[in-house]
């Protein structure tokens, strides 16, 4: 049984541009959108990951947050589509697993596969085996950003599914509006020459402790770790990173990775 749709408008991609940063024109300008192959402007695959993430949070225990989260695109989503979710659970070591069905009304699926992992939120999430914590000389570093209410509140209006849990506190995914300024820099280094335009493939996250307002938190793009792979079509890109709280004592909140697609413009 579908538990809650979530119907972007034509201002989802404006707000979520302001407070992410992320000024591809492919959000915000039809005409670019359409020459890169789109229908019109598509709505940013964070804000997507965002919605999807709370309706997956309907099917967890009470008290409980996003612990991890792996989503691959399959399809964009453009403003005014409603995306339906209905989902399947599965528990395991104190955990849940939420396997996530988020479909348009054509019942074309926009993720494939959409997992998020629930825990207790006064619990702990271990770091992955293979993820690195230590800093690099070839680390991107973003600006240090912090959120405030207003700010969350907004995101919350442009992520917020018909139907949300009472007690799901902040999104954790909100950690990861302010790693644009790392992203910008890290795209620097590696953009081809051939004309083209970045897409979203996958997103995946592990999540540490809760994001709060008025907290400063920094994303570091771990430089030595990203992946170019070049083919006919495009650039694939893996990009690892952290969010941490900079300065002393400094804590990982967040890590994962993006995986881009640079895709190239066809020659006319």
């Amino acid at each position: 049984m579908t538990r809650a749709t979530w119907t972007p408008d034509a201002e989802t991609p404006k707000v979520y541009a302001r407070l992410s940063g992320d000024y591809n024109p492919v959000h915000l300008d039809d005409e670019y959108a359409r020459g890169a192959g789109f229908d019109g402007v598509i709505v940013h695959g964070m804000n997507v990951v965002g919605a999807s993430a709370r309706a997956a949070h309907l099917f967890a225990p009470a008290g409980s947050m996003l612990r991890i989260l792996d989503v691959r695109f399959a399809q964009p989503v453009l403003p005014t589509q409603t995306v339906a979710f209905e989902g399947q659970t599965k528990e395991k070591d104190g955990q849940l697993k939420v396997t996530l069905a988020a479909t348009l009304e054509d019942e074309t699926k926009i993720m494939s596969p959409a997992a998020f992992t629930f825990g207790p939120a006064d619990g702990t999430q271990e770091v992955p085996r293979r993820t690195v914590l230590e800093p690099s000389d070839e680390d991107k570093i973003g600006d240090v950003y912090s959120f405030t209410a207003e700010q969350l509140a907004d995101y919350g209006g442009i992520t917020a599914p018909t139907d949300v849990p009472s007690d799901e506190g902040v999104p954790p995914m909100a950690c990861l509006l302010g790693m644009t300024g790392a992203l910008e820099k890290a795209f620097q280094g590696i953009e081809p020459e051939q004309p083209g335009t970045w897409v979203h493939l996958r997103q995946q996250g592990v999540f540490y402790e809760p994001i709060t307002a008025g907290t400063e938190y920094l994303c570091r793009i771990q430089g030595g770790q990203t992946i170019v792979r070049n083919g006919k079509v495009g650039a694939h890109v893996t990009i690892p990173f952290l969010v941490e709280t900079p300065g002393e004592g400094r804590r990982v909140v967040s890590s994962g990775a993006c995986v881009l697609l640079y895709a190239f413009t066809e020659d006319e």
